[in-house]
C-alpha cells in the first residue's frame, strides 16, 4: 500500500503529534514546509505568529482550539479521505 499522507502540526501540539504517528500518519513540523501536506493543524493562536500569511496552503487547515486529541485525529482522517 502506498505511504500514509504528511500532516503538518503546529510545533506546540506534541499531544496530536503523537497521536497521529501511533495511527499510522507521518507528521511533519509546520517548519519543514507545507508543500505535501495533506492537512495542517495550526492553533489559532499560531496561524498569525508563523510569518506565513502570504503562502497559500492547499492543504485544508484543522484548528484545534477547544477540542480533544481524539476529535483533532478524526477531523485529520476525514479529511485525508475526502482528498483521496
Amino acid at each position: 500500500m502506498g505511504m500514509q499522507p504528511i500532516i503538518a502540526v503546529d510545533d506546540q501540539m506534541a499531544g496530536v503529534k503523537r497521536a497521529l504517528e501511533e495511527r499510522g500518519f507521518q507528521v511533519q513540523d509546520l517548519s519543514k514546509g507545507l508543500d505535501q501536506a495533506a492537512a495542517v493543524v495550526v492553533s489559532g493562536l499560531d496561524s498569525n505568529m508563523l510569518g506565513m500569511q502570504d503562502i497559500a496552503v492547499h492543504a485544508p487547515v484543522i484548528d484545534p482550539a477547544g477540542r480533544d486529541v481524539e476529535e483533532i485525529v478524526a477531523d485529520v482522517r476525514r479529511v485525508v479521505e475526502l482528498r483521496s
